[in-house]
């Protein structure tokens, strides 16, 4: 079995079974040694994997490799429907932002966002201070300040 499906498998488990034997530990492991080749079938497992699937993934994602992290985002900005995972996988992002295209469609993101769900703007807020896009988001919404947003 490969690491992707015992995780798969894992994260797949009743909440009864996943939180009495305290599993979030083993699919931290499990994710921190996924490959970026395993980034596809992590995405096609995403679109058909419910929401607390998707919460147990991005929650134990701690020691999620970099260039895994990169794709996997760069894979759920392409999925429309998703209502999950970047703002909370964004978290993972070093501090520093840099200018590559994933920053640039990850600012893309966050500005629709805050115009379409104002009840996830601190989250919004959060997620991009966390990854060093916070300024850059402000001047795209034209704000000086978090507080003059409202935050």
């Amino acid at each position: 079995m490969s690491d992707l499906q015992e995780l798969d498998a894992l994260l797949g488990l009743d909440d009864d079974e996943y939180e009495r034997l305290d599993l979030f530990l083993d699919a931290d492991e499990l994710i921190g040694q996924l490959q970026s080749a395993d980034v596809p079938a992590l995405l096609a497992l995403w679109r058909v994997r419910g929401l607390s699937w998707q919460q147990r993934f991005t929650q134990a994602s701690g020691s999620i490799d970099g260039a895994v992290l990169r794709a996997l985002l760069t894979g759920l900005l392409q999925i429309r429907e998703t209502t999950h995972g970047v703002f909370e996988l964004m978290t993972r992002l070093p501090a520093t932002a840099d200018a590559s295209p994933l920053s640039e469609a990850l600012l893309d993101y966050a500005e629709q966002a805050w115009h379409t769900a104002p009840a996830r703007q601190r989250q919004i807020q959060i997620s991009c201070w966390s990854c060093g896009l916070s300024g850059r988001l402000l001047k795209r919404l034209g704000l000086s300040s978090w507080k003059e947003a409202g935050l």
